[in-house]
């Protein structure tokens, strides 16, 4: 997710610490209300200290950034033991979290806030592989966009009126007015359904303006977690109509919903019949009733590479374009190419083509040729990388030879 979005996250979980803190008894003094939002927020966003060395400052160029985000630091190991020494250095720093019942409270804050990163980066399709060493494989959630509106829409009008200082408030305002706007000009939201997340910004913000600040917390996380459950009904629905469409060539399939729109999906079809690899592209609506596939217009990050697909389409499902290409092809690629082979570790969807200087375009088509998934491989040997981390590759079920 979005680094705003796991702030928020921070600042709900912050919000529900000290509403637990007053319940028990305890004095809400300024101290302790910024030092509980702090500590939420801080876990909140601390996997993504892997941004540090994710650049290229391993010197590993391309793949630096796809190897090495969503890594080591996003890990279950790595979150807990990150949330205990937040947890100590928010008590060397504030007398206020050294009493006991703000200290215990503090660190069940901590733990929740450097968990819920990995949680939050899971539901989207990049993924995570939260439980390495003992595995290293990846998983993908499928089902909330990188920037989710709706998010935004149900976490700021609560969070705005729970808030305390004029500045703290108008952080608040100034992010609701950016997710407004960014629905509206960016060209990622379907005009109509900018104007429906519009409302519902306008409309939550008078329902959390007559509320209790319990209700306004409570509504909160609430509408958090009927967000996510919306999402995820529709993004597996979506996949059950792919699977039972495709038959027994299914090999996978990416899902991606409109930004702001659940009944609107973008799937990457894989599939294979053991000798060839299958990309298609196609919209995918749930709930026809709602809306058609015909109408459905998911936006692709970059125009999708291939021929017109000939399957019929379904009020369901609107079948694009394929890609098609030998496995061998792949598999040769990998076990010649240590670049390749390292690629692979992240590439979920692989895609590849060849330049006019002989050299080779690998990338993964959730993002595109050209995108930070993308690595070039030279028509000539050249050294392979180091500190490639050993994930286990998403389409090693393609790899592995017959």
């Amino acid at each position: 997710m979005d680094n705003i979005t796991h702030a928020l996250a921070g600042c709900l979980m912050g919000a529900g610490a000290l509403a637990a803190m007053a319940r028990r008894g305890t004095a809400i003094t300024p101290a302790i209300r910024r030092t509980t939002i702090a500590v939420g927020m801080v876990t909140a966003e601390f996997p993504d200290s892997d941004l540090v060395y994710s650049g290229d400052l391993l010197g590993m160029g391309q793949l630096a950034y796809p190897l090495h985000h969503r890594g080591h630091t996003h890990t279950v190991v790595f979150a807990l033991l990150s949330a205990v020494a937040i947890w100590a250095v928010a008590r060397a720093m504030s007398r206020a979290a050294r009493d006991r019942e703000v200290s215990g409270v503090l660190l069940w804050l901590a733990l929740a806030g450097t968990l819920s990163h990995l949680v939050l980066d899971w539901t989207n399709n990049y993924g995570v592989h939260p439980w390495w060493p003992v595995y290293r494989g990846w998983f993908y959630g499928d089902a909330i966009f990188i920037v989710e509106p709706w998010l935004w829409v149900v976490a700021l009008p609560p969070l705005y009126f729970l808030a305390v200082g004029r500045v703290t408030r108008a952080l608040f305002v100034l992010a609701a007015l950016a997710i407004l706007a960014a629905s509206w000009f960016l060209g990622q939201v379907p005009r109509p359904v900018a104007a429906v997340v519009t409302l519902g910004m306008v409309g939550w913000t008078l329902a959390n303006a007559r509320a209790t600040p319990r209700t306004q917390l409570a509504l909160g996380v609430l509408g958090w977690l009927v967000v996510e459950g919306v999402f995820f009904a529709t993004s597996r629905t979506a996949r059950r109509e792919v699977v039972r469409a495709i038959g027994p060539t299914f090999v996978d399939v990416v899902i991606t919903p409109t930004p702001g729109d659940p009944f609107c999906l973008r799937a990457l079809v894989v599939t294979s019949d053991g000798a060839n690899y299958v990309l298609t592209h196609a919209s995918v609506t749930p709930f026809p009733a709602v809306r058609g596939a015909p109408h459905c217009s998911a936006p692709a990050r970059t125009a999708p590479v291939g021929d017109p697909d000939g399957r019929p389409s379904t009020a369901t499902i609107q079948w694009q374009v394929s890609w098609r290409a030998r496995l061998a092809e792949l598999r040769d690629l990998v076990a010649t190419n240590c670049r390749a082979a390292a690629a692979m570790q992240y590439i979920r969807v692989p895609q590849w083509r060849r330049n006019t200087d002989g050299s080779i375009e690998l990338y993964d088509a959730r993002y595109g040729d050209g995108s930070f998934a993308s690595v070039t491989l030279p028509r000539d040997a050249a050294p392979c990388p180091r500190f490639v981390p050993g994930w286990r590759p998403p389409r090693q079920d393609l790899l592995a030879s017959p």
